[in-house]
């Protein structure tokens, strides 16, 4: 029943008495426990009187159940634990999971397992519920992966339930309706019992404590069968290709291919194509489509699966080119999968496959180990290679033979329809003859850094700008974080945009090889960082440090276009997301009161940076066998070495707003506040932390649920490069951005309220709580490393987590509610940011 210190042996799936399916993984190490449970009914098994009530009823789940109200309910549990935790709706599952320091699995399970037995259901949350889901109906209504979706079903005939709607929204969920409220208990009696669930569970326990907390899962849903649902045939019009009109999102080309009577295998056969599909190594199909200057990534998504039957997009983003020869790259497409198909191809392929998978498990946190093996059939060492080949021959003759219904999303102007539920501009388009052409398909080059290493160098000691710190991970883990400073100034985005193209392979490249490689815009400079499997990283340090200095000349002109789309915002994504990311720069630039000199992206440029650049990092978790390599990688990268971290962020003041994408109005409103720490001390920040864990489930709840401003709601206290402060976040779709700030500040006056009046011992319980939890254990390498360089990167020493967590043992009422003042008064400064101009002439 339980897994063993090999992270690719197969946790054996047991039934227990009711009913309930259960796999546990007993970790041999680490502080971190993880849970998941899988319900087998989704968004296709919803009444089809009420499109979305399957979403709807993951929902309404958190907001309450019999033992746990929703001010102590999982959310806000895991929430104050520092964890974890999510949900989502597929078309015939819903998952729910979570993370969060082991010794509170027991506390956290019995939430999710009364949350999903014995919900509230309460009719008047149910009408603010219904609000929320609409304003995330309208934000997936801007979404371009949805609407290419919404457009590729009307391909299919309307009996299967792919071709419907979905997403649910305020007209699909009469929640004042009698009939509807039957519906709803119908459905969460007929799906939410023993025999409709998996539990995964992982953590450091003994075998006998997981399966205590099985049983004690078994025993607390109720009892059923497993329900069977038949599946229409699934039927894929191909005679005519797909237009659809978007913005000014960049061209997109979507490939479908569907799919009938798959064998069981199928589900793991697709993802050994997908791992070689989206290859970025030499001469395979994303880089020569990139060398023919057709099309900048490859991607491959699975919209529906379930019952051998399957929808698979292959989406490409278009170049002015691309989009003018989309038969070109059809045909470039079905001829890969011929080459792919051949028989040559398997073994050394599946090989690779196989390492590949080995690497992600050997380095995978608790919660991604349970998504992987919640698939019955995903790869294991003992996977049935004889039925995956097979299936992918399947797979694949399926793929060749019938070809893909082709969709082209661009800014071509198309008639409006309204099809599953979304408000479409679509257009039909006669098929463009395919062009036959060999490509003249090779073997794909082998990812290098999967192979075993180079013979390690001797021992040498590393120079002091690289602070190394930690003796070997048990894991065989590591971590490295690299900082550049620019004394010519920050450079044009353009020229990070350029060097993070020029990266992307690596990046693919890397993660195979189980390494995660991130290079960031932190405003005050550039951040590389390397966290994974320990051997790879020198290796892959040493061969991307001449990338840095000299990337493609092709990635200039592609980073100008990316920095200044960017800043246009739109693009199909979430503005809250665009924003979020941009937001590092944003600050260092509204705190420096300067923002960035436009100039083109040019090699002369990037040459000038880098010869005025000074670097600083960190190395933790790191072999002494590994310091030879790690030293001689060190010296190839650009710049001059340098023990100091530059200059610590100044005091802010006063309050500052900025429009994003010149305040033109929108569909919906995306606003971010950030209140910068008062004082940099571990007493304050301390503070603020405590106060920010105590903040984040009332914000979510008053803002989202009771408000109902929007779907993407949240608070945290965060840390981006220098600048420590708490963030607040609401997307809405009715409210400005003045309204939003009006209700974030009455929000903190009846919140310090709120404060005034909580006893004592509740408050200080909280802050004991979070201080034996700030400090990330020894076996959580990548939190501890993440910690550490923060600390570096605010100018702190790396023993500043420390004595955080010692301020945080000793805070009482009365220091939280004076760091809640400070918070109100903007004593740190207080900086917005927003699709919109500032509210009045308190801001500057």
């Amino acid at each position: 029943m339980l897994q063993s210190s090999d992270p690719t042996q197969r946790p054996p799936q047991v039934t227990l008495n009711k009913g309930l399916r259960v796999r546990l993984l007993a970790l041999s190490q680490g502080t971190q426990a993880a849970a998941l449970v899988r319900i087998h009914a989704g968004s296709h098994d919803a009444p089809a009187a009420y499109p979305g009530l399957a979403h709807f009823l993951e929902h309404l789940l958190f907001l309450g159940s019999r033992d746990y109200d929703a001010a102590q309910s999982l959310m806000p549990f895991v929430q104050g634990c520092g964890g974890q935790l999510n949900a989502s709706t597929r078309e015939r599952h819903t998952d729910f999971f979570f993370q969060l320091p082991a010794s509170q699995l027991e506390a956290a399970l019995w939430r999710l397992l009364d949350m999903l037995a014995h919900p509230l259901l309460d009719p008047t949350a149910q009408v603010g519920e219904r609000e929320v889901l609409h304003a995330e109906y309208r934000a997936r209504a801007q979404d371009i992966e949805t609407l290419c979706d919404a457009a590729l079903s009307t391909a299919f005939e309307p009996a299967h339930p792919f071709s419907g709607f979905h997403a649910g929204n305020r007209d699909t969920l009469p929640v004042e309706d009698a009939q509807f409220q039957q519906a709803l208990r119908d459905f969460h009696q007929r799906f939410y019992q023993s025999g409709q669930i998996e539990l995964l569970l992982a953590g450091p326990q003994s075998a006998a404590e997981l399966q205590r907390l099985a049983a004690l899962a078994d025993d607390a849903l109720a009892a059923g069968d497993t329900v069977t649902r038949a599946v229409p045939s699934l039927r894929c019009n191909r005679d005519v290709w797909l237009r659809l009109q978007l913005g000014s999102a960049q061209p997109r080309l979507n490939l479908l291919f569907a799919f009938a009577d798959m064998p069981e295998h199928g589900v793991t056969s697709l993802d050994h194509l997908a791992s070689w599909i989206t290859s970025e190594a030499p001469d395979g199909l994303v880089q020569r489509l990139r060398t023919a200057g057709l099309c900048q990534s490859l991607k491959l998504r699975v919209p529906y699966w379930h019952a051998g039957q399957g929808a698979v997009v292959v989406e490409l983003l278009l170049t002015d080119r691309g989009l003018a020869e989309r038969a070109r790259i059809v045909g470039a497409v079905l001829d890969w999968l011929r080459f792919f198909s051949g028989e040559a191809r398997w073994q050394p392929c599946r090989e690779e496959y196989r390492c590949i998978r080995q690497r992600s498990l050997q380095s995978a946190e608790p919660l991604a180990r349970l998504r992987h093996w919640v698939d019955p059939l995903a790869w294991g060492n003992d996977s049935d290679e004889a039925a995956i080949r097979e299936a992918l021959g399947t797979l694949l003759t399926q793929m060749i033979d019938d070809g893909p219904l082709v969709l082209t999303a661009d800014t071509a102007a198309c008639e409006p329809i309204e099809i599953g539920g979304f408000p479409l501009r679509l257009a039909l388009e006669s098929p463009h003859p395919t062009v036959l052409h060999s490509w003249g398909w090779q073997q794909p080059v082998p990812n290098p850094w999967l192979q075993p290493c180079a013979p390690l160098r001797a021992m040498s000691p590393v120079i002091p700008a690289l602070r190394c710190l930690g003796l070997e991970d048990a894991s065989s883990r590591g971590a490295l974080f690299l900082h550049w400073r620019f004394a010519a100034g920050q450079p044009w985005s353009g020229l990070w945009h350029t060097l993070s193209h020029a990266l992307s392979s690596s990046t693919w490249a890397a993660r195979q090889a189980g390494v995660t490689l991130r290079f960031e815009e932190l405003g005050d400079g550039w951040c590389l960082s390397l966290v994974g499997f320990a051997e790879a990283i020198p290796t892959i340090l040493g061969d991307i440090s001449q990338l840095l200095l000299e990337p493609p000349a092709e990635s200039f002109p592609l980073g100008d276009q990316l920095a200044e789309r960017e800043a246009a915002l739109g693009d199909g994504e979430m503005l809250i997301r665009q924003l979020l990311r941009r937001l590092p720069r944003l600050l260092a630039s509204a705190t420096h009161n300067k923002d960035y000199v436009a100039a083109p992206a040019e090699p002369s440029a990037l040459h000038r940076h880098w010869q005025l650049a000074q670097w600083h990092g960190l190395a933790i978790g790191f072999a002494p066998a590994l310091s030879g390599s790690l030293a001689g990688a060190i010296t190839t990268l650009p710049g001059t070495p340098t023990t100091s971290p530059g200059a610590v962020v100044g005091k802010s003041t006063g309050k500052r707003w900025h429009a994003i994408g010149g305040g033109a109005p929108m569909a919906e409103t995306a606003f971010l506040l950030f209140c910068p720490l008062p004082e940099r001390t571990a007493a304050c920040e301390a503070a603020w932390r405590v106060l920010a864990r105590l903040l984040e489930g009332d914000f979510f709840r008053c803002l989202r649920s009771e408000l109902q401003l929007g779907y993407a709601v949240f608070s945290r206290f965060c840390q981006l490069g220098g600048h420590a402060g708490m963030l607040f976040a609401v997307q809405s779709p009715s409210a400005s951005a003045e309204a939003i700030l009006d209700h974030i500040e009455t929000f903190l006056l009846n919140f310090a309220m709120k404060l005034a009046n909580e006893p004592a011992e509740i408050v200080e319980h909280a802050a004991r709580a979070a201080s034996d939890r700030h400090v990330a254990g020894p076996g959580e390498l990548h939190a501890r490393a993440e910690q550490a360089w923060q600390s570096l990167l605010a100018g702190h020493d790396v023993a500043h987590p420390m004595q955080v967590a010692a301020a945080m043992s000793s805070l009482q009422r009365d220091d939280l509610t004076a760091a809640l003042d400070t918070l109100r008064a903007a004593t740190g400064g207080w900086v917005a940011f927003a699709n919109a101009s500032a509210p009045d002439l308190h801001w500057s």
